[in-house]
């Protein structure tokens, strides 16, 4: 199972490739989200974002794309057009013109505005994020 320390991770090798960039293929593999890769296709990616086991990626426009690994949820980066030989299933592909951001096998994946993630079901119950390298010691104490 995925803990904070591995998202964090992810999220750090994900924003290595993603980050200030232009997204020029987004596809969502999953029916009842097929249709938001349009949303997302020609915006920049300006910044990914961990909250607990959450990882958020947001884009230019004001909007996100919440992810939850659940408990066989994977992230992985790869050259464009190289996919890993997994026998997972892919459920979102973020895709520059050099790198991709791959998801596998989760199961909570979801499109937010990005002014309404407070009011994610997981996120609304979140204290402040200890791995966010924003966050003071001053909000934890």
């Amino acid at each position: 199972m995925p803990e904070g320390p591995e998202i964090r991770r992810a999220a750090d090798a994900i924003a290595r490739v993603l980050e200030d960039r232009v997204v020029e293929r987004v596809s969502f593999t999953q029916a009842p989200l097929r249709h938001q890769g349009k949303r997302f296709t020609g915006q920049r990616v300006v910044e990914i974002e961990t909250r607990g086991k959450a990882l958020l990626t947001h884009f230019d426009h004001g909007w996100s794309i919440y992810s939850h690994n659940q408990l066989y949820g994977i992230w992985q980066v790869a050259k464009r057009d190289k996919l890993p030989d997994t026998g997972r299933s892919l459920r979102l592909r973020l895709s520059t013109s050099s790198h991709e951001a791959l998801l596998y096998s989760a199961s909570d994946l979801s499109v937010w505005r990005t002014r309404d993630l407070g009011e994610h079901p997981f996120l609304s119950r979140r204290g402040p994020a200890l791995l966010n390298e924003v966050v003071a010691w001053r909000t934890i104490a």
